[in-house]
């Protein structure tokens, strides 16, 4: 309902027009918009508001660019124009990818053996349908098989804030990691299958603002090992069982307010998650999880930025199969400087530092080479990093193999140089040191918080 005329300092939108969409449905769009036909506003939140429409709706995935105009119809009066540009949606993309935990770990631990790469065919739609949907295919081959369907609908209300996703995977492997020792997992080589698994899930989403989110979800779990692996380590899955299967439940909340979600500059963003693997059907594994995450982000001005992340996980019981322990080193959960180990413990908590400058930003006209319009800008950005990481592993109960990195205050860090160009590529090159006094230059993708 249009608010009523609140004074001379106010102005209202007469009508808010979206140009620039083919495939995107409109109510999708406007799902993330403020900014409202009839709406009064001071000048000032006017500003403020078409500003935040703008991030969320680069955040949203679904474009390129996005240009907010305004058009005075008179002194109180204005129509706001919304200027889009679609990404290309649809990737038929080859897989050729490593299978190890990053590329430090396969060039270093593992002597770049091709042998350890996945390979196949992925096929991703992130607009299905026009209305934000998310479909992928895989067909992997390699050192990892796999064949799995995820589908997800962010909406399937008429107020567009509940959503819902399903997967299915099911995977084999001949070479697994059945132990770690001296935080670096050893691995085992067969002719034949020695893992297999299934997996499928659930997860309702509900949105209720542009910010906030909320997932619920249910799990399911099968997977098999071969008796070589059970006898090489009898607590694979515990007490030398040969499979695991297991009912899990999970909820996530997610508040985000970052500027941009694939490299954030300014803004913050919080995440807790939680896990109860094991509902007493099956009896193979009980263990909860919790898990929580917190990022800020600040723009120091004159090109200077500075964020800092905390993390960390507790989960219960102190007993539990090596295939579901908890680790530093794997995700997003890592300390600069300890890319080539995983540091396993039942407990954790890590804080990450970097310090940015902006080395250049620039786009490149690609469009004699590839005449497409959603490939025919390249946007370039690099940022120089100093950065400085922290954190305390709690080893699991009598986990001596194990000990080096667990039960004490850890650092790292160094400098880095950190690349950005568009459809959310991130390339970071870091040359880092550990407590131990160890140096290396590490290669990574993604932002590292």
């Amino acid at each position: 309902m249009p608010q009523t005329h609140l004074g001379q300092d106010t102005v209202q939108i007469d009508k808010v027009f979206i140009v620039g969409f083919k495939k995107t449905k409109e109510h999708i769009i406007r799902r993330e918009l403020s900014l409202e036909d009839g709406k009064y506003y001071t000048w000032e939140s006017l500003t403020q508001t078409i500003q935040s429409d703008k991030r969320k709706l680069i955040n949203s995935k679904l474009f390129l660019s996005v240009d907010v105009n305004t058009v005075e119809l008179s002194n109180q009066k204005v129509d706001i124009i919304i200027r889009v540009s679609e990404r290309w949606y649809f990737f038929p993309s080859p897989i050729f990818q490593l299978a190890d935990r990053n590329f430090t770990e396969w060039w270093v631990n593992q002597d770049a053996d091709l042998s350890r790469v996945d390979w196949g065919l992925k096929l991703r739609h992130y607009n299905f349908r026009g209305r934000r949907e998310i479909l992928n295919l895989t067909a992997q081959f390699g050192y990892t098989k796999m064949f799995s369907i995820a589908y997800q609908v962010p909406y399937i209300d008429k107020n567009q804030k509940l959503g819902i996703s399903f997967y299915v995977d099911y995977a084999t492997n001949k070479n697994i990691a059945y132990t770690t020792i001296g935080h670096r997992q050893q691995f085992m080589d067969s002719e034949d299958v020695l893992r297999e698994k299934w997996r499928n899930g659930i997860t309702l989403a509900y949105r209720p603002n542009f910010y906030a989110s909320h997932s619920f979800g249910i799990h399911q779990a099968a997977t098999n090992i071969t008796d070589t692996v059970a006898m090489e380590n009898p607590n694979y899955f515990s007490a030398g069982n040969t499979n695991q299967s297991y009912f899990a439940l999970s909820y996530s909340f997610t508040w985000d307010l970052r500027d941009f979600v694939s490299y954030p500059l300014s803004g913050a963003y919080l995440r807790v998650k939680a896990d109860k693997i094991g509902l007493g059907i099956y009896g193979d594994v009980n263990i909860f999880n919790l898990n929580a995450r917190y990022s800020r982000y600040f723009d120091l001005g004159k090109k200077f930025y500075f964020a800092s992340n905390i993390s960390g996980q507790v989960s219960s019981p102190a007993n539990q199969p090596y295939y579901n322990y908890s680790a530093v080193g794997l995700r997003r959960d890592f300390l600069r400087g300890y890319e080539r180990y995983i540091i396993e413990g039942q407990n954790y908590i890590i804080q990450k530092n970097s310090l940015k400058k902006l080395l250049f930003a620039f786009n490149t006209d690609a469009s004699k080479i590839i005449p497409m319009k959603q490939f025919s800008k390249i946007p370039f950005s690099a940022y120089f990093s100093l950065n400085f990481d922290q954190g305390y592993v709690a080893n699991y109960p009598g986990y001596e193999q194990n000990n080096l990195f667990t039960d004490k205050y850890i650092y790292g860090g160094g400098v880095g140089i950190d690349l950005i160009s568009f459809y959310d590529l991130v390339m970071r090159w870091e040359y880092s040191m550990n407590i131990e006094g160890e140096r290396a230059l590490y290669f990574n993708l993604y932002a590292p918080f």
